[in-house]
């Protein structure tokens, strides 16, 4: 799946943190390797990853219809 895609599903799941966990899904980056580049995330760690783990839902979902 593209980069553009993912950004469209992290977009619809959490518009403040949507570059972060597209980020985070395409390349592996953890939400305290995120935190050091681009300073303090506005969404708490625990929160990142469930947003991150529904987006993988989303992304595993439509690959599975495909």
């Amino acid at each position: 799946m593209d980069k553009q895609k993912i950004l469209d599903i992290c977009n619809s799941v959490d518009s403040y943190v949507a570059k972060e966990l597209t980020e985070s899904i395409t390349t592996g980056a953890s939400y305290d390797a995120l935190e050091a580049r681009y300073g303090i995330i506005p969404i708490s760690r625990r929160s990142f990853y469930r947003r991150r783990k529904e987006v993988k839902r989303i992304i595993q979902q439509m690959e599975m219809k495909t």
